[in-house]
């Protein structure tokens, strides 16, 4: 159910947010900073700056305000309000698929509401076009865009998910969660 391009259904956004009782205390910053390996993924700030800001600012990584999280070509993630990104294994935690994004792949490892990246989030994710399968034409205006745009509403109410916005000129879906 939409009215336009608001969906009715509205999660509850407001990060619930807990941080480590012993939150900077950490003299090992390399220790502390989040794990991120994958040369095509990156973060906001970029971890060399979180990595400056933990040492000027003991606990900085503890409330990283609307961290992000993203693939090149894929898409992002802004995790809204402060973020408690300490010891986070983001390799393990985030993974970026052509039209989709997993967070914690492993149901075991994933926190509770509210803690680590099981938190809200804005996602926006890339190369979400309108294609005519049988033909293999992008639109990019028109009723077909329209169907489409209907259709990724659709999809995200069915996730429990807010649709923000679709672009389908950049290919860009935008979408919140209130958790993983």
């Amino acid at each position: 159910m939409h009215d336009g391009d608001k969906i009715v259904h509205n999660p509850k956004l407001e990060p619930e947010e807990t941080h480590h009782d012993n939150c900077g205390d950490d003299k090992d910053v390399d220790g502390i900073m989040p794990k991120l390996q994958r040369a095509d993924y990156y973060t906001v700030p970029p971890i060399e700056e979180l990595l400056s800001k933990e040492k000027e600012e003991a606990g900085f990584c503890c409330h990283v305000k609307d961290f992000v999280v993203g693939r090149h070509g894929y898409g992002s993630i802004k995790f809204l309000g402060e973020t408690d990104i300490w010891k986070l294994d983001l390799d393990s935690a985030v993974h970026f698929n052509h039209r989709e994004v997993i967070i914690y792949m492993d149901e075991s490892k994933k926190p509770p509401v509210g803690q680590g990246l099981n938190k809200p989030a804005e996602i926006t994710l890339l190369n979400v076009r309108c294609i005519n399968k049988s033909t293999g034409k992008e639109y990019r205006d028109g009723p077909m865009v329209n169907k489409y745009k209907d259709m990724l509403i659709k999809k995200a109410v069915e996730q429990d998910a807010e649709f923000v916005s679709y672009d389908p000129v950049e290919g860009q879906w935008k979408f919140r969660v209130s958790h993983f």
